[in-house]
């Protein structure tokens, strides 16, 4: 063997001895990152809630040990997702009914923050999301500074989630299933942003079909009429505070806005198309679904609240639309750092007809509507991507920590199974494996995660586990 066929060889084998040592190198976890300063200055300013107490582990037992597991809608605990994490490995510490995981509303939270956990090195800590819309009641503070908590010690809970209001004190975290599962999801649009420049500005909602309902699209009538519409497309239901807790700048309480701007449509049909779902058009015609992937049509959209926030608001943002948003009480993660006609018109807010105040607003200051919609834009692109999300998530985790007075331990859990194995039995599960892109955190982390199973070879004894749990009923949200 001469020696240029004994240096080729060498070479082969090299290439093969490096391809197996890298086969599993995976990036150094992150330790910290940088947010948004409004976005940090609330989430700083809401995990200040425990004080110099701290979390104690018998206020985080009161999640385990004391929730009656078959009470509907009753406590905070029945429709939470318990959490613990130890040596940067994420376990959920109780497991759902099988009719109560289906939605995104926890699906999504799950993908997320198992992601999340690969990308950052994780702290010690235990905590609990809120799946339902808005925060528990339980989490309010009475008059007397002690929790609605129910059971002993009344402390609060680290309690999670993705909608409140400002009397609630639980932990604001990212809409994620909203963000990432659907196919209209924020993730997804976001790849669709260079396709909505081909709508420029100026040619967005200046014509539609004589006829106005979509339908006459399908039908193929090309007769058109120009107009600017501010356009809204809804199931009609209304959140709590409609029902006289919002009040107008007029003194008055305002009425649902999803309920009202559909009536208001009917009598004034030339600058707004507000319709709920399957209501009539004034032809006669049935208000259908619009894809969020085409609602970019139109230059102005109007957003609303339904039983909590809206899941389209921050996809609107994308979209390069001026938005019309509803005021309420309940908020997200990230509200605070949008700002009125910065990023958005204020509506509902001086009296119930102001949408069509400020509709004349935007026709007549055209170039300002423009710049507050590429505000908006741009604030979602640069703070709302999954980079910006996993980075909320650890950091609010982080901060969580520093409040924790014991050492967390699947040793006090009667259920501790690592997150990644519960991602993988919800990819396969039959009613559940089409709710979410599971694949994209499965084939980039559990191959070679050490705490996985090999394949699936623990799904069916997470199946047995999770249908033998108590069937409440679970409702997911709609928004």
């Amino acid at each position: 063997m001469g020696p240029t066929r004994i240096a080729a060889l060498l070479l082969l084998a090299a290439v093969a001895l490096a391809t197996v040592a890298t086969a599993g190198w995976r990036p150094p976890k992150l330790e910290t990152c940088e947010l948004h300063p409004v976005i940090e200055e609330l989430m700083l300013n809401e995990t200040k809630v425990w004080g110099d107490k701290g979390i104690t582990e018998d206020v985080v037992d009161s999640l385990h040990n004391q929730c009656p597991p078959t009470e509907v809608r009753t406590h905070a605990c029945v429709k939470s997702q318990r959490f613990l994490i130890k040596n940067g490995t994420v376990y959920v510490t109780n497991l759902m009914p099988k009719n109560g995981f289906g939605a995104i509303e926890l699906i999504g939270f799950l993908v997320e923050l198992y992601e999340a956990s690969q990308v950052y090195q994780l702290p010690d800590v235990e905590f609990s999301y809120w799946h339902d819309d808005n925060a528990p009641a339980e989490t309010v503070k009475k008059a007397d500074g002690t929790w609605t908590w129910p059971f002993a010690p009344h402390g609060l809970p680290p309690i999670l989630a993705w909608a409140k209001a400002q009397m609630h004190g639980a932990l604001l975290v990212p809409y994620s299933g909203a963000f990432r599962c659907p196919r209209d999801s924020f993730d997804a649009i976001l790849t669709e942003v260079q396709r909505f420049s081909d709508t420029p500005w100026e040619r967005r909602s200046s014509v539609r079909p004589r006829g106005e309902g979509l339908a006459w699209v399908r039908q193929g009538v090309q007769q058109e009429v120009q107009q600017e519409l501010a356009f809204g497309r809804w199931n009609i239901f209304c959140a709590w505070y409609y029902r006289g807790a919002q009040r107008l700048e007029d003194g008055t309480a305002a009425p649902c806005p999803r309920d009202y701007y559909n009536d208001l449509y009917y009598n004034h049909s030339d600058k707004i198309m507000t319709l709920g779902l399957l209501r009539n058009y004034t032809n006669g015609t049935v208000a259908l679904p619009l894809s969020l992937h085409e609602q970019h049509k139109y230059k102005y959209l109007v957003s609303t609240d339904g039983w909590a926030i809206s899941s389209k608001f921050d996809k609107y943002l994308l979209l390069g639309s001026l938005l019309f948003k509803a005021e309420g009480q309940t908020y997200g993660w990230y509200y605070p750092a949008i700002k009125p006609f910065e990023h958005y018109v204020p509506i509902m807010k001086k009296h119930k007809d102001d949408l069509l105040d400020m509709l004349e607003w935007a026709k007549s200051h055209d170039m300002e509507a423009q710049r507050i919609a590429q505000n908006a834009q741009g604030f979602a692109m640069r703070n709302l991507n999954r980079p910006m999300r996993l980075c909320y998530i650890a950091r609010l985790i982080q901060e969580i920590a520093k409040n924790m007075k014991y050492k967390p331990d699947c040793s006090k859990r009667p259920v501790c199974v690592p997150l990644v194995e519960e991602i993988k039995f919800l990819g396969k599960y039959e009613e559940t494996r089409h709710r979410c892109r599971y694949q994209e955190v499965l084939t980039q982390y559990a191959h070679d995660d050490p705490d996985a199973l090999p394949g699936d070879s623990g799904f069916e004894e997470l199946k047995k586990k999770h249908e033998a749990m108590p069937l409440h009923i679970m409702f997911g949200g709609r928004r």
